[in-house]
């Protein structure tokens, strides 16, 4: 009985050490929440693949680098360094922007590109 009481507290004890542990470091970590936009993009913490369009997660405090892949017919947002302090919260859009053709850069009116042809 004397075992079966020592085995008893032994494990109680060990909850309460695990249970601190995971408690302080939960208290070491921010959270991040990351989204693109107008695409769906993926998204890369520390240069490790978390998700595409949206991703949420806690970081270890310190400095971390947030970048984004590469979508046709856009130009990826520029990769951002956030320091993440213990138990904030931070945002990053990655805002991606359409590439332009060259016609939609410059609008040439169709009789133009016509009559540019006919002279040549």
């Amino acid at each position: 009985m004397a075992h079966v009481r020592l085995i008893l507290f032994s494990i109680v004890v060990i909850s309460l050490f695990l249970g601190q542990v995971t408690s302080s470091k939960a208290q070491e970590t921010g959270t991040l929440s990351v989204t693109t936009t107008p695409v769906s993009g993926a998204i890369y913490v520390d240069y490790l693949l978390v998700g595409a369009k949206f991703w949420s997660g806690n970081l270890s405090a310190g400095s971390h680098v947030v970048s984004f892949s590469d979508v046709e017919g856009y130009i990826a947002p520029f990769p951002q360094t956030i320091t993440v302090v213990a138990g904030q919260t931070y945002y990053i859009v990655g805002a991606y922007r359409k590439l332009l053709s060259f016609k939609e850069m410059i609008p040439i009116p169709e009789e133009t590109i016509v009559l540019a042809r006919g002279r040549w």
